[in-house]
């Protein structure tokens, strides 16, 4: 489509588009193109290195033979790796909202600097919340418990963090878009740190639910992507105050009765006509 039938809200194909699908659209196709591509890249892979080192056996004995011999099989390189792959296939489809504030607050001809800068914030803050995250399920394992017991632990942990007021300060927070400089190198550093608080406060959101698919060395793409579908979900829910509360994503549950209501009435209207 051109610019010019964009401006003007039609498709060439004679349908109609708003300029503001049209935006939308050049932000969310890119994104699922690279979220697809680390599924993809993360279904392909035969191993599971990452997973199977946070699940090792060998940290119910720990030594530094051992520990050796864990970091011989799994380098670092290789779990930062997969663990940046993990992060690209789960949060790609939640940064619309911020590379498309990024996008619209650049000038033309910055815009692919500052996406870039935006990028490099955010995934350096996502390798580093890796760390502490995977040295909280390598603690569990030192714990030496039955898996009935780490499960019960775990999801416990996870009850406590996602109705705790400290995780929907992080999720209110991910909303946020502040200005940005549009000029010289304040426009650089704005890109930058707003890449940086973002992945702060989406580590913040997402790292007790992240234990989920590093737990599961069975099923860890289906723990992936149900994970990753309901940080979607919650994402959809607009800020509220801070408080101890049962959360569930509510957006979704009525966006999807109401989809259902339309399919319903249409199907009646269907079967009256016939």
């Amino acid at each position: 489509m051109s610019a010019a039938s964009a401006s003007c809200g039609k498709a060439t194909d004679g349908s109609t588009m708003t300029p503001a699908a049209y935006e939308r659209l050049q932000i969310r196709i890119p994104l699922a193109i690279a979220a697809a591509a680390a599924w993809a890249a993360a279904a392909l892979s035969h191993e599971r290195k990452l997973v199977a080192f946070c699940s090792s056996d060998v940290w119910t004995a720990i030594s530094l033979d051992q520990f050796a011999l864990a970091i011989t099989f799994s380098s670092p390189a290789s779990l930062a790796g997969e663990w940046m792959l993990m992060v690209a296939a789960m949060m790609m489809p939640m940064l619309a909202g911020a590379v498309g504030h990024v996008r619209a607050r650049s000038l033309p001809r910055r815009r692919k600097r500052s996406l870039a800068l935006f990028v490099i914030g955010y995934c350096a803050i996502w390798g580093a919340c890796g760390i502490p995250i995977v040295l909280a399920m390598l603690t569990l394992r030192l714990m030496q418990l039955s898996p009935v017991v780490t499960i019960a632990l775990v999801g416990s942990l996870i009850l406590i963090w996602q109705f705790s007021p400290a995780k929907q300060l992080c999720l209110n927070r991910c909303h946020d878009q502040p200005p940005l400089a549009a000029h010289g190198i304040a426009a650089d550093l704005a890109a930058l740190g707003y890449g940086v608080t973002q992945a702060i406060w989406c580590c913040g959101t997402c790292w007790a639910l992240m234990l989920v698919p590093l737990m599961a060395q069975d099923g860890h793409l289906f723990a992936m992507a149900a994970t990753s579908a309901y940080l979607i979900a919650e994402r959809l829910d607009p800020p509220r105050r801070p408080a101890w509360e049962i959360r569930w994503p509510s957006t979704i549950v009525r966006l999807l009765w109401f989809r259902l209501s339309l399919w319903r009435r249409s199907d009646n209207a269907g079967r009256v006509r016939a």
